[in-house]
């Protein structure tokens, strides 16, 4: 991907390339970027009847369970399993907290506030998700 005015042509001077305000402008890019928002913190679910917590649990992974909900015997089953960073995601395991099914799973940031929380089935074939919103 070439940005505009910054491909091969853009810096061509008297028919040799200006390498230095190529160097000048591709840092000021870099340093401009803003890190990968962080999902550790807790979470509200869809409905509004729970919160996760997610935390770091080993390895670069992060897991979540159940912090509060309606019905106290919910409270401290896990919900997210060894969900480890695959691009701009997390990949893993997601846990229905009532039933126990397991399923393939991603979480990803949509902004500071929002955490897309998705389970698939059939090898990724159907795929289910909510948006979870930030507690702290």
């Amino acid at each position: 991907m070439t940005l505009p005015g910054f491909g091969p042509k853009a810096f061509r001077a008297q028919g040799r390339v200006a390498f230095f305000p190529a160097v000048v402008a591709a840092c000021g890019l870099f340093a401009a970027a803003p890190a990968l928002a962080d999902p550790i913190g807790d979470w509200r679910i869809a409905d509004g009847s729970a919160s996760v917590r997610i935390r770091g649990c080993g390895g670069g992974a992060l897991c979540g369970a159940v912090a509060t909900a309606k019905d106290p015997a919910m409270v401290g089953r896990p919900v997210l399993l060894s969900m480890k960073p695959s691009g701009e995601q997390w990949a893993g395991v997601i846990v229905d907290a009532r039933s126990g099914t397991k399923y393939n799973g991603y979480i990803s940031m949509r902004g500071e506030q929002t955490l897309k929380v998705e389970g698939c089935v059939l090898g990724g074939v159907i795929c289910g998700g909510q948006s979870w919103s930030r507690l702290k």
